[in-house]
């Protein structure tokens, strides 16, 4: 599902739901319009995420923009019911 506005997205809250094995971190977005999302970033991509990469049980959603953003456009953004 390609989201046209991501900016009720990035404007929300993220929370670390669990990390796969393989390094796959899987985030639940709650967005200002009171959609979720689910998020999942390659923690085992270094030149992705950086070497000293922390990410919080709890961020605001714009510091996972990129990811976010990403994820749209290539379609793996899942909205959960």
């Amino acid at each position: 599902m390609i989201v046209q506005d991501i900016k009720p997205i990035v404007k929300g809250i993220a929370q670390l739901q669990y990390i796969m094995s393989g390094g796959i971190a899987v985030y639940h977005i709650t967005s200002t319009d009171d959609k979720k999302y689910q998020l999942e970033i390659d923690l085992s991509d270094k030149h992705d995420v950086g070497e000293t990469a922390a990410f919080k049980p709890v961020e605001k959603a714009i510091l996972l923009m990129r990811w976010i953003r990403k994820a749209n456009e290539n379609d793996t953004l899942i909205e959960i019911k």
